[in-house]
């Protein structure tokens, strides 16, 4: 048999959907567990409908639907309670964001370069040139005019004049010769082909003779007009003996000039 009690439990708000009240479930829960601990839930629980209580049966619908009407009434006003307190909830409020922006740091314009003025020169003084005062001219005094009356005439000599120096004596020089040797110096021999030729000449040589009397260069001044004539005058006076040259009484290097006459008569 249903009792009052359970048609009260029967407005469980669980039975309710989302989308009738979706934020409302808890505080109909909460209601209605407080509502059964009270004394009238307790005295509609305990209520049974019997053959004692059927004549009353009128009287108990009108008493259930008071207190449906009451209950729902209570239950109504805590919802709106309940849904005002929810629509002042005010949003968390997110924190601004904030945007950094970066940028490049400008370049910073050089200082100016500091133009340092030149240094002012330094103005010297003049000093005015010193005037050497000019010498004042002494006039000379007359000489004296000397006595007319002769002196005592000194007995001592003038002084000999100094001798002259030694006049200096050139050692003499004198060219190397032939000398007595020269007869001892055999003739140059006349070359074969000059005399199938009829050649003839006269061959002057200029000799440098040493002072060992040793001839070590010749050269012919002027040649015969025939070279085998000047070759032959060259090698045989290049095998002579001469007189060396002399300085003084020294024997010294020096020339002589030596003709050789080729002669065919």
């Amino acid at each position: 048999m249903s009792t009052p009690f359970a048609t009260i439990k029967h407005l469980d708000a669980e039975s309710w959907t989302d989308a009738e009240v979706p934020s409302l479930k808890p505080a109909a829960n909460s209601l209605l567990d407080g509502f059964a601990q009270t004394p009238l839930a307790n005295a509609l629980q305990s209520f049974k409908y019997t053959s004692k209580t059927r004549d009353h049966k009128l009287v108990d619908f009108l008493a259930i639907g008071v207190l449906s009407v009451l209950i729902h009434t209570t239950l109504l006003e805590q919802f709106r309670g309940a849904a005002l307190e929810q629509e002042f909830v005010e949003p968390v409020k997110e924190p601004p964001k904030v945007q950094i922006t970066l940028s490049r740091p400008r370049p910073v314009a050089p200082p100016p370069p500091v133009v340092r003025e030149p240094p002012k020169p330094k103005v010297v003084p003049l000093k005015p040139p010193k005037v050497k005062p000019k010498p004042v001219k002494q006039e000379a005094e007359p000489a004296p005019i000397p006595d007319p009356t002769p002196g005592p005439v000194s007995d001592s000599a003038p002084p000999a004049p100094p001798a002259p120096p030694a006049p200096v004596v050139e050692e003499k020089i004198t060219p190397p010769t032939a000398g007595a040797d020269y007869l001892h110096n055999p003739p140059p021999e006349y070359p074969d082909i000059a005399q199938e030729r009829g050649w003839e000449g006269k061959v002057l040589m200029k000799v440098h003779v040493q002072a060992d009397g040793k001839p070590d260069n010749i050269t012919v001044i002027k040649t015969s007009g025939q070279k085998v004539l000047d070759d032959a005058a060259v090698k045989t006076v290049s095998k002579w003996s001469f007189v060396p040259a002399k300085r003084g009484d020294t024997p010294v290097a020096g020339y002589v000039t030596v003709p050789i006459t080729f002669n065919l008569s």
